[in-house]
């Protein structure tokens, strides 16, 4: 009597002992079982609470509470006397810590952001307009040595008007343009117009896309 053994062949052909199959299967086994654990590991990472930084959150509660007082001090007395730079830097530096802010998760901090928020909002509806005044007026000398006037338009003075010869060629409107766009659009202007002459078709405006004066 014949016995015939059966054995397996590999992919390529190659016979497998029952010995060396048992291996490579065991081999798989184990980096499916790894496999596993790094995609637990992972989940794990992304999706468990993380910690709480009691000490971070202080902080943030601290500095809130100044910059809310702080603004109730600018709302109450007023800012008229203080430079246009320092101005926007204070506005601008209010939205940073906003921003950072109103990515926690705590809920005091929550609270004090949405408190911040609302006096942001009162601040900037009263400031903005004040500071596109101001810097109106800071231009007015050195533009006229050019012989171009420069002035406000709109309910809340949001569209900046230059007038002078000088505007007619379309280069030299983009080239201004150029020149004044970040801080127009930092005092959040909605329009600038160019005007040389008193004809239909002697002015020209362009539309800002700048954030609204209460949006932070």
């Amino acid at each position: 009597m014949e016995i015939h053994h059966q054995q397996q062949t590999g992919s390529n052909g190659t016979i497998i002992g029952k010995s060396r199959l048992g291996s490579i299967r065991m081999g798989r086994y184990i980096v499916y079982v790894i496999m596993a654990a790094i995609a637990v590991g992972i989940s794990i990472y992304f999706y468990a609470p993380k910690p709480v930084d009691k000490a971070a959150n202080r902080n943030m509660s601290l500095f809130l509470q100044n910059k809310i007082s702080d603004i109730d001090l600018k709302l109450k007395n007023g800012d008229s006397d203080t430079d246009l730079a320092t101005r926007l830097s204070w506005h601008k530096s209010n939205a940073a810590l906003y921003d950072e802010a109103k990515a926690n998760t705590d809920k005091n901090i929550g609270k004090q952001t949405e408190a911040m928020k609302k006096k942001m909002m009162q601040v900037q509806r009263r400031d903005f307009p004040e500071l596109r005044t101001a810097y109106v007026e800071s231009k007015k000398e050195a533009l006229n040595e050019q012989h171009v006037s420069i002035g406000l338009a709109g309910e809340h003075q949001e569209v900046l008007t230059f007038e002078g010869k000088m505007f007619e060629p379309k280069q030299v409107q983009e080239d201004f343009m150029k020149n004044i766009y970040g801080i127009v659009n930092d005092l959040r202007f909605k329009k600038v117009v160019y005007k040389w002459s008193d004809a239909p078709d002697g002015r020209h405006n362009y539309e800002i896309r700048s954030k609204g004066d209460t949006e932070i």
